[in-house]
């Protein structure tokens, strides 16, 4: 009999870290991925966040935020810490958008959040940096139960609190987080 090789794609969706996850950047996180293949993987955390509101970088654009009053500036990882990015619905599509749940895609052109804001897209995330794997790293982390894969929903993204998407997303599958903690993760 062969072997069975089972493939396994991440994106679109969400990857749900265990709590046994301790890199201060993917602790307690929910990424949003949007790109998985055989040469690695992106995606941005959706629940941490930086010091910052979004109105803060909107407006060094000279640009008015469109989203939700005092929207936090999310801190989507440690890659390219620099690079922004925008959550948003699919009904404002650009040409560097990217699918990455039913509804939702991302995009991280300035001509892009230009748009976002003067057309008031609303709901609408915006973010620093993203979260990258290497060709093998992800699946090898999914391999050692660090993550626990799911559908992204549009409500998980733009309506859940961000303090708690973590908690939601894990009960949303039917897992209470505290027996997770108690078994020492998924295997």
């Amino acid at each position: 009999m062969g072997n069975i090789v089972e493939t396994f794609c991440a994106a679109p969706g969400v990857l749900i870290s265990v709590p046994q996850l301790k890199d201060p950047h993917f602790e307690r996180s929910v990424v949003l991925m949007f790109l998985h293949t055989s040469e690695g993987a992106l995606g941005l955390v959706i629940n941490h966040q930086t010091p910052y509101l979004a109105a803060d970088i909107t407006t060094m654009f000279g640009l008015d935020w469109p989203g939700t009053p005092n929207a936090p500036l999310l801190k989507g990882g440690p890659v390219n810490p620099d690079g922004l990015w925008m959550v948003h619905d699919d009904e404002n599509l650009f040409d560097d958008s990217i699918t990455a749940g039913q509804g939702l895609v991302t995009s991280n052109s300035p001509e892009a959040l230009t748009r976002l804001c003067v057309t008031k897209v609303s709901p609408l995330w915006l973010g620093v940096g993203c979260a990258g794997w290497g060709a093998g790293q992800l699946e090898s982390e999914m391999a050692s139960g660090a993550w626990i894969n799911a559908p992204a929903t549009a409500e998980m993204v733009f309506e859940w609190p961000r303090e708690e998407v973590w908690d939601r997303s894990l009960r949303s599958l039917g897992i209470d987080p505290a027996l997770l903690m108690a078994s020492g993760g998924l295997q």
